[in-house]
């Protein structure tokens, strides 16, 4: 690579979506020969895929854009992702941007970064670069967008319009090549995953011949809609190779609550739909998200969203404080709940969260499981401050998704290993070792 090529930062804010979309991003300019360096360093261009679902999604978008400038005020600074669709005027009001990308156009930025830069095709081909992925863990791949929903609370489905599926072939293709890259692990992500179908074949069928790919040992899945886990799904969630491990959004236990917010569903029937998952797979973690604070959330009410969520047992809580987005039917509603109030709630179901994680985690203590090593960091003596031979404190992620941390050797980084599950203090966090 020569030294000369333009230097280009990515900051990647949201879902596994806009991961997938930054890294697809990243791959193809690193072929025309940009080199990639860290956001926080000083580069010729800065790429910010934004997230809209908050306010303070929003703001942490605008906060991304501002570092950039700061770090290089003369910058080619591209903005992209949900924001830059809901919110583009105030981003051009950010002195510095230079372009604002539509998620319809995200696939042309390469093209106008190399055209920016005099980035001939000619002088691309000659760099002969071969892009990798960033580490060999596990590797997320979009095969959905968009959704038709329309949840009273949320601005997506105005971000992301339209419902589409990735041809299968494109995604079985993908999937090899990051198997040939060492890739162990692979999530399906979409921001309505469950609605996968190309030419009549639908998601669990796309696990299936996902899991026929050698060299993948482990497929997960995004996150789910209630309405969208069908027994279908349920049978393949049982091949060996598909974690067991479902994230299915509840947003709220009171049933009217859940009638406002547009969700298809009742209190009653998300209980029974958890209740189908677990007896169909054995040991199955179940995560999910939840909003406090809705707009006419009563106290009642929000304590039946607590009760469901202990009576459940989830193994990981995703607690957001309503947010009020501007052109949702729920901005508009009354009785808007204070932030004190809400962030009082939030609290709450939090420390109830960490209970029902610590709960899981303690039901596997003295159980031998399949870890996927993840980072690794080196253990220093504490008496010379000197490195100790190849030892390392490693984290990863069981396929029910319980995040273990243990000691070993630091080249396991990407590997699938076994380990005893040996204790979890009151935050869940488990310790574990080598089997």
């Amino acid at each position: 690579m020569t030294t000369d090529m333009p230097t280009i930062a990515y900051h990647t804010l949201g879902c596994k979506v806009n991961q997938y979309e930054t890294e697809k991003i990243r791959q193809s300019l690193e072929s025309m020969g940009f080199t990639t360096v860290p956001f926080s360093a000083r580069a010729d261009a800065y790429i910010i895929n934004t997230c809209s679902v908050t306010a303070v999604a929003d703001a942490k978008s605008r906060a991304a854009v501002r570092k950039a400038l700061r770090s290089n005020p003369e910058a080619f600074v591209v903005v992209a992702g949900c924001y830059a669709e809901l919110g583009p005027a105030k981003i051009s009001s950010i002195e510095g941007v230079d372009l604002i990308v539509a998620h319809k156009d995200k696939n042309d930025i390469p093209e106008r970064l190399a055209a920016h830069f005099g980035i001939s095709e000619k002088s691309a081909s000659e760099s002969e670069l071969h892009p990798r992925p960033r580490s060999r863990t596990r590797a997320v791949v979009k095969v959905q967008d968009g959704c038709d929903n329309f949840c009273s609370y949320c601005v997506i489905p105005y971000a992301r319009v339209g419902m589409t599926s990735r041809q299968v072939g494109d995604v079985i293709d993908e999937l090899k090549s990051l198997a040939d890259f060492g890739y162990k692990e692979i999530v399906l992500a979409g921001i309505r995953l469950g609605s996968y179908e190309d030419k009549g074949l639908n998601l669990p069928e796309l696990i299936i011949r996902a899991a026929d790919i050698d060299g993948i040992e482990r497929i997960r899945l995004s996150s789910i809609e209630p309405w969208e886990v069908n027994d279908h799904l349920l049978d393949v969630m049982n091949h060996p190779k598909v974690c067991k491990h479902l994230h299915i959004p509840l947003q709220s236990g009171d049933s009217r609550v859940l009638t406002c917010m547009n969700r298809p569903y009742d209190a009653d029937e998300y209980k029974q739909i958890i209740t189908r998952v677990r007896e169909r797979i054995e040991d199955i973690g179940i995560t999910t998200d939840v909003i406090v604070g809705f707009p006419g959330e009563s106290d009642d009410e929000f304590a039946n969203t607590c009760s469901l969520i202990d009576a459940v047992g989830f193994s990981r809580l995703h607690v957001f404080r309503y947010s009020r987005r501007p052109g949702t039917k729920a901005a508009n509603m009354p009785d808007q709940i204070d932030s004190d109030t809400r962030k009082a709630r939030a609290e709450k179901l939090t420390e109830i969260g960490r209970s029902t994680m610590h709960k899981f985690a303690v039901a596997h203590v003295g159980k031998f499981m399949d870890v996927l090593v993840e980072t690794g960091a080196p253990i220093v003596s504490s008496y010379d401050n000197r490195y100790d031979g190849e030892q390392a404190r490693l984290v990863g992620f069981t396929g029910n998704y319980i995040s273990v941390t243990f000691t070993g050797d630091i080249f396991l980084k990407g590997n699938i290993v076994k380990v005893k599950i040996v204790d979890t203090d009151s935050d869940g966090c488990v310790v574990g070792s080598l089997g």
